[in-house]
């Protein structure tokens, strides 16, 4: 069809090879947009949401992307899987500020400082799955509040946060907008093309939100940018 209607078109390996050559554009474009977004906010959500690069019953067949996936549980289907991980850092206004993908196995805990290496704000939102006094603790001596739920055998009973669970579903919404975009479809032979792919997503996904907020400034509802601005 490529052939037909543009002659000149480029061979497909080589357009892929192109695509790939973009990849470091696409991502200062991104960051450019999100951060001037996001510039001077002092709270952000963090959380993780699986990526499966094959169905359930090829787990432990696939070798998908090598060294970077492999088997780990989904909490929320309940069922295990074979992938990566995406750890998100995530503002109240919708955008993806950072991310980290890691094998599937790896605890959310575990990421929770790289993922706020560059843009920590001074408070941080989390779920069950980033308890643990020592990181709270590191975190506290570089400026930040990491706060989480309490199970019922801790001392403190009561989240000193307003509308915690409210504000924490806004991460929730965003990781759906995500996975409707294509977002845990990232099925790629290469690290280079799964991590591309991600990235587009992401871009897309900060435009129209952008766009979305021009006509609605506080919709988390992306779909919105598909409308045609008025003048």
């Amino acid at each position: 069809m490529a052939q037909s209607l543009f002659p000149n078109f480029l061979e497909y390996s080589r357009f892929v090879c192109r695509c790939n050559a973009l990849l470091p554009s696409i991502q200062v474009i991104r960051q450019a947009l999100v951060f001037k977004e996001v510039e001077g906010i002092s709270v952000s959500i963090i959380d993780s949401f699986p990526i499966p690069l094959c169905q359930p019953i090829r787990n432990f067949r696939s070798k998908g992307l090598g060294d970077y996936a492999n088997v780990g549980y989904n909490a929320t289907k309940g069922q295990y899987f074979y992938g990566c991980k995406c750890h998100a850092l995530v503002s109240e206004s919708g955008y993806v500020i950072d991310y980290t993908i890691t094998p599937a196995s790896m605890a959310d805990s575990s990421m929770t400082e790289e993922v706020l290496s560059q843009f920590g704000t001074p408070t941080v939102l989390g779920d069950m799955g980033y308890l643990g006094q020592s990181l709270h603790d590191r975190l506290k001596l570089k400026g930040i509040d990491l706060m989480t739920p309490v199970r019922k055998n801790m001392k403190q009973k009561k989240i000193l946060f307003p509308n915690f669970s409210k504000r924490r579903k806004v991460i929730e919404r965003v990781f759906s907008f995500l996975t409707n975009l294509g977002a845990e479809r990232c099925k790629s032979r290469s690290p280079q093309g799964f991590q591309l792919k991600l990235e587009m997503i992401l871009l897309a996904y900060s435009l129209l939100l952008k766009s979305a907020k021009s006509l609605e400034p506080e919709t988390l509802r992306y779909s919105i940018g598909y409308q045609v601005m008025p003048k």
